[in-house]
């Protein structure tokens, strides 16, 4: 070998050598970036952070830090190449300049924690930057213009944070520069912009989620040019809890969208009529809830010619019968709150939750034979369904939930109902079911809610003799938690066998015919929290130690006696133990009036007949105008001047009635029973179930219908809570854990007014949940107006509340608000108003409109307010005039107070 060949040779030697020693020494300037990043986090409560990066647990100072958790290097050029701290419950205020010194990041990935601060400009200049995860902190300000510089960036996860301002549209840079971009998820921020600009920004996207923002627009507006660079190949889109208004997407817009396989347009203003989907040959999660959509379901959508697999249509104003569903896709089928009619579909296959809830379906439930489902959830309530109930546990031996409460249904309920091997939860109230109550549902291992509320069962509460003493004290079995027979007519007593069911939340027994001791075994149910047994016919004393749990308690119109326990009479007030029970004896004194029964135990209408009613009604009414007529006589003669009373009913007293009549604020909340505790707990089990997922109607979930009215509110604020709907939140794949690849966004549910009627279906306890319906068309405000109205308390009979309501723009209603148990059935309700409401004479105030809500207590007639003096007080002065006047008067009071 020559020698210049060899110094050539050992100059190659050398080079390679200082390159891979070079190589093999990281930056130190990327580690100054990282500990100056780590002086942002505050607070590092698991210790993973913090503690661990630091020079003294590097082994060589020199070279990447692979070692500190969160870190991972590139072998080959010794560089960060990702920051990874997700869902370690790090906060502080981060500055992401620190970080413009890692010239090879890749990946910055910071979800689930509480770091606040914003993003600044500069951060702009990483360009290596391909992955970006901030979502779920607390992260504010807007997003800076040059991110659009970032155009190696392939994710963009903003989500859940308190991002705000304008989406990044006209720059020098513009957004669409990201064409390496697939995923933008801005999703529960307070970004707004106008959805023509946005879209037309956006290209080559997979997957695309500006829920839960400020971005408003006409869909019905756009072009084919606005969405051309999107459309080809976005999977997913949701831009659900928004403000856009308009008709909706047009078809050529539609059809441009060949690839797409999630669609969720809920919660915001679209109208217009249903569209035809049958260009979207992929499309598999349609979700258009709470919108103004109106005219029948598009066929393609229901008879399997599209791989739909969840279709949420509810809050809607869609119209016309179901027909039979042959899709063998579809899984998740939501079609509340709507103005559908006719019978049920008479195929349904393969679904497993179906919720057509609050519509105008009617028939007999028969058809059910015919269907293929294998059902988990069936919500078939507040329709007009009648008939007997089938035997559905034999057929859908998967069914978890069976919710059809507030219909016409009669007869026996079937043997084996309760014997299916997954149902946790029964709500049959509100129909018109006798008969005795199956002892299966008793000796189920899985029924944890069980509401047969309002109804006409007899018979012996069966738990005495079932196996519920051998199983449910087992800690291996599930427990019953709620348990509500209230208003029916069963008789015996309350088996000792209560005690077993050592998971109760809520116990609900009033307005029967139960007689006998409490059995102390109630002292074992140390989870109770409501408890009701007002209305029977209970004797004895009341169990001690009942379990300090409890915050509803109600055991007036009974027959019991003794000394009140303690810790009964220092918590709950005397309405929870009268009236009745006038043997109870309060050491110390009886405690303090917390309230006054807005109604009385409906046992009695199972006892008296129409003939002896009327007998009643004229004696009581002859005594009542003797009794007056003396008064006066009393009170002319002694010439005492008349002062202001409450007089209204006798149910509430001179203080009460001057706190609510100076009372402005609105009334018109309905999770409470107006504004005191009912003489008897009006609670069911909505508020004690929760939801592991939202509701199919967004709910909400039952805010709660139970388990999304995900209950709203619950009753007033020192009784029970009041919401008889149970069993509407049910597990389900709409909410953002929805089938793959669709994190769908939830909202309250809104329905804007439609033609006569108005539907909101809002899971909150300051706005109505119902449906508004106007007998004068003359008439127009909102069930939302209605909601905000001030309102006082004009009076009280044993129907209800009368208030005067004063709406925004200061024309006032007389509003009388039902109470409860006196309307059962929607069809008869809007029958017999309706003929109220045709009846025109001039001495007579004309009804205007009325409300259907979802709960029981939520039944209103309203009428124009017109000014004058009551009924009292001319009564009070009739002493003046004849005594026929004084005499027709009487009567007439008598009957206000009765009726």
């Amino acid at each position: 070998m020559s020698l210049g060949c060899f110094f050539l040779f050992f100059c190659s030697l050398f080079l390679l050598f200082y390159f891979t020693s070079s190589a093999s020494q990281s930056d130190p300037s990327e580690l100054r970036s990282l500990l100056e990043f780590k002086k942002g986090i505050q607070s590092d409560p698991l210790d993973r952070i913090v503690s661990a990066w630091n020079l003294s647990n590097l082994r060589n100072q020199s070279s990447c830090p692979v070692s500190w958790p969160g870190i991972t290097c590139d072998s080959t050029t010794n560089s960060v190449t990702g920051i990874i701290l997700d869902r370690l419950s790090l906060s502080g205020d981060l500055k992401f300049s620190t970080l413009l010194n890692l010239k090879s990041l890749q990946n910055l990935s910071l979800s689930g924690n509480h770091f606040t601060g914003r993003l600044v400009p500069t951060l702009g200049s990483m360009s290596s930057l391909q992955h970006l995860d901030l979502s779920d902190n607390e992260f504010s300000g807007p997003i800076p213009g040059r991110i659009a510089e970032l155009w190696n960036l392939k994710y963009i996860n903003l989500s859940r944070n308190g991002f705000e301002g304008g989406f990044p549209v006209g720059l020098p840079v513009p957004f669409r520069n990201l064409q390496q971009l697939r995923v933008l998820d801005l999703h529960s921020n307070k970004f707004r912009g106008n959805v023509r600009e946005v879209l037309s920004e956006l290209i080559n996207l997979d997957y695309l989620d500006l829920s839960d923002n400020e971005f408003y627009g006409e869909l019905g507006g756009l072009s084919v040019e606005n969405v051309s660079g999107l459309a080809n190949t976005v999977r997913f889109v949701n831009f659900s809890g928004n403000k856009l208004i308009g008709g909706f997407l047009k078809a050529e817009v539609i059809a441009l969208f060949r690839s797409l396989e999630v669609l969720d347009l809920s919660n915001n203003g679209i109208s217009g009529k249903l569209p035809s989907f049958e260009s979207m040959l992929h499309l598999r999660v349609l979700q258009l809830r709470n919108n103004q959509l109106f005219g029948a379901i598009a066929e393609e959508l229901l008879n399997g010619s599209m791989p739909i697999e969840e279709l949420d249509l509810s809050g809607n104003g869609i119209s016309d019968s179901i027909p039979g569903i042959q899709s063998t896709t579809l899984n998740i089928l939501n079609l509340s709150s709507n103005g559908l009619s006719g019978p049920l579909p008479s195929f349904l296959k393969r679904c497993t939750v179906v919720d057509l809830s609050r519509n105008n379906l009617s028939g007999d439930m028969s058809v059910m034979q015919n269907w293929e489902a294998t059902l988990e959830v069936l919500d078939l309530s507040s329709n007009m369904l009648s008939g007997s109930l089938p035997n559905l546990t034999s057929q859908f031996l998967r069914l978890s939930k069976l919710i059809l409460r507030n219909n016409s249904l009669e007869g026996n309920l079937p043997l084996q109902l309760g014997e299916s091997p997954g149902l946790s939860a029964i709500d049959l109230s509100l129909n018109q079911l006798s008969g005795p109550i199956p002892g299966g549902l008793f000796t189920s291992l899985t029924l944890s809610n069980l509401n047969l509320s309002r109804n006409q069962f007899t018979g012996p509460i069966p738990l005495q003799g079932s196996r519920v003493g051998e199983l449910l004290i087992l800690p291996s079995y599930p427990k019953m938690e709620s348990l509500d027979l209230s208003y029916n007519s069963l008789t015996g007593g309350l088996p000792s066998d209560i005690g077993n069911l050592g998971s109760l939340k809520l116990l609900n027994l009033s307005n029967n015919g139960l007689s006998g001791e409490l059995p102390i075994e109630l002292s074992k149910l140390a989870y109770l929290q409501y408890l009701d047994l007002s209305g029977n016919k209970f004797k004895g004393k009341i169990p001690d130690k009942l379990p300090s749990s409890l915050i509803g308690f109600n055991v007036s119109y009974n027959d019991l006696s003794g000394t009140v326990p303690e810790n009964l009479r220092t918590k709950f007030g005397i309405s929870s133990f009268h009236p009745g029970n006038s043997l109870l004896v309060f050491p110390g004194g009886q405690p303090t009036t917390n309230s006054v029964p807005d109604q009385l135990p409906a046992n009695s209408k199972h006892h008296s007949s129409k003939r002896g009613v009327t007998i009643g009604i004229i004696v009581g009414a002859i005594v009542a105008t003797l009794t007056i007529l003396v008064l006066l006589a009393y009170h002319r003669v002694q010439q005492k001047e008349f002062h202001g009373r409450s007089g209204f009913g006798g149910q509430t007293t001179v203080r009460d009635a001057k706190v609510e009549r100076s009372a402005r604020s609105s009334l018109f909340k309905f999770q409470s029973n107006v504004h005191r505790k009912p003489a008897s707990l009006s609670f069911s089990n909505d508020h004690l179930l929760t939801s592991k997922s939202r509701s199919l109607s967004g709910q909400t979930e039952f805010a709660n219908e139970i388990i999304e009215h995900d209950l709203p509110g619950g009753a007033a604020a020192s009784s029970a809570p009041s919401d008889p709907n149970v069993l509407e939140n049910y597990p389900t794949t709409s909410g953002r854990k929805s089938s793959p690849g669709s994190p769908l966004a939830s909202s309250p549910h809104f329905v804007q007014p439609r033609d006569q009627s108005v539907k909101l279906d809002v899971y909150s306890p300051d706005r109505l949940a119902g449906e508004l319906f106007f007998l004068d068309a003359s008439l127009a405000f909102t069930a939302e107006e209605l909601s905000r109205a001030p309102a006082e308390v004009l009076g009280r009979s044993s129907h209800g509340t009368l208030y005067k309501a004063t709406l925004d723009g200061g024309h006032m209603l007389t509003v009388k608000w039902l109470r409860v148990g006196l309307v059962k059935h929607k069809k008869e309700f809007a029958k017999e108003v309706k003929r109220i409401g045709s009846i025109k004479h001039p001495n007579i105030v004309p009804l205007r409109a009325y409300y259907w809500g979802p709960r029981e207590q939520e039944r209103l007639l309203l009428a124009d307010y017109i000014e004058g003096d009551s009924l009292a007080l001319h009564l009070y002065g009739c002493w003046e005039k004849d005594l026929h006047y004084c005499c027709v008067l009487a009567v007439l009071w008598f009957f206000k107070l009765s009726f």
